[in-house]
């Protein structure tokens, strides 16, 4: 019998689900179905959750759930969010992937998204299906008894319990989100799992965590942090306990200040901020940034061009500029020359017979789409040719942003 590629509708979710913790090899998570219907069941109903049947078991998941990517201008660009992507190990080299992405791109082409994108598992594997590397985040590690602000900062912090927490975490996600490339959008139910007043197993981790506000001198919240404390070793009776925290801040002042709350905590020997913009610029407001160390910096989401016309337009750009781009797309989504011309009041893009002056692979056009590569590096690397000279240059002024993108939120 073979292989069917179809949209998965509420009756067939929970294998679905627990197809996805085979595929991600937890098959403890097993039978938590109704747990994830709660965040996706308006993708489910609308056939976004996609699933490879083989005698009507399902062999291969593939989630391409809608939401929409914060870009450069501060527009709102409706994507396909991929996740949940797995392939049985009984049905490994079959294509089933393959299958699943196109049915996804499909998807999302009739459905108006010029853009999927995706957090991948594994980096080879979703350059050839058209993804390129857009973002990163870092890890950083605080020894907090040389820790210091380079200055008195204004503003207080406070502590609240998670339900109150949530509506003003809310507020300062979605101003920061609003100018910050490549942050996409947190529904409720995610910020409930968040912060563990939902569980798969129903018993609510929220007591684990502490929750933090930073509020301005006007008394609005301009920065969210949850951490968990954890108690070291006490060797010697010499306080070592050390906590794991995220947090979500609009500006540097905000982000330091609740650094600070953390580093005069007593008993508190180091903690760890993970899920952090890799810019680094709030390190100048303590007196020793070397305190402040970034223990690893890794990528986070992939972008994959699917309407170039529409997605180029969707963005502004750093400078004025003309471009013409000849982008080559094997699945034939993004193939085309196009002429951009574009600056920071917007672009417009049409397709074209005129000689390129850069040519570039679908992939690296969706490296280059949120401003954090240069082309001129990515071209030392064969990524990028230079058509006519000077083109290389005026991409890196046209499409790199000063801030790099940041996409705090994983899915």
């Amino acid at each position: 019998m073979p292989l069917e590629i179809t949209a998965v509708g509420d009756a067939g979710f929970d294998d679905f689900c627990d197809a996805v913790e085979v595929g991600m090899n937890r098959p403890g998570g097993r039978g938590h179905g109704p747990f994830q219907r709660g965040l996706f069941a308006a993708d489910v109903a609308a056939g976004r959750a996609i699933g490879a049947h083989d005698g009507g078991r399902v062999v291969g998941t593939f989630g391409n759930y809608r939401n929409t990517l914060a870009v450069p201008g501060g527009a709102a660009v409706p994507v396909g969010a991929v996740t949940a992507v797995t392939v049985a190990p009984t049905h490994r080299r079959r294509g089933i992937l393959t299958a699943m992405a196109a049915t996804a791109f499909r998807q999302s082409a009739d459905a108006g998204e010029p853009l999927s994108i995706l957090i991948p598992a594994e980096w080879p594997i979703y350059g050839r299906f058209g993804y390129g590397h857009a973002t990163d985040e870092a890890c950083y590690t605080f020894q907090t008894d040389r820790c210091a602000p380079v200055r008195p900062l204004p503003g207080t912090v406070e502590l609240a319990p998670a339900e109150e927490w949530i509506p003003e975490a809310e507020a300062v996600y979605g101003r920061l989100r609003a100018t910050t490339p490549g942050a996409i959008e947190r529904s409720a139910m995610w910020w409930r799992r968040e912060t563990g007043l939902e569980t798969r197993d129903g018993k609510p981790t929220d007591k684990e965590w502490l929750y933090a506000l930073y509020r301005d001198d006007a008394g609005t919240a301009r920065g969210a942090a949850y951490y968990k404390p954890e108690e070291g070793t006490w060797e010697g009776l010499v306080p070592d306990d050390t906590a794991e925290a995220y947090m979500i801040a609009e500006d540097y002042v905000a982000r330091v200040r609740l650094l600070q709350f953390l580093w005069e905590q007593d008993w508190l020997a180091t903690f760890t901020v993970d899920k952090c913009p890799v810019d680094d610029t709030w390190r100048h407001l303590m007196a020793d940034p070397r305190r402040a160390r970034q223990k690893q910096r890794y990528d986070v989401l992939w972008v994959r061009v699917l309407d170039t016309v529409a997605a180029l337009q969707a963005r502004t750009y750093e400078g004025e500029g003309r471009l013409v781009l000849a982008v080559t797309d094997p699945a034939g989504y993004a193939e085309g020359v196009y002429a951009l011309e574009g600056g920071p009041a917007g672009a417009s893009v049409r397709r074209t017979t005129q000689t390129p002056d850069l040519t570039l692979p679908v992939q690296t056009l969706g490296a280059l789409y949120l401003g954090n590569h240069a082309a001129t590096a990515l071209s030392r690397v064969g990524e990028v040719t230079e058509e006519r000279p000077g083109a290389l240059a005026l991409a890196d002024r046209m499409f790199k942003t000063a801030i790099p993108p940041y996409c705090v939120t994983w899915f």
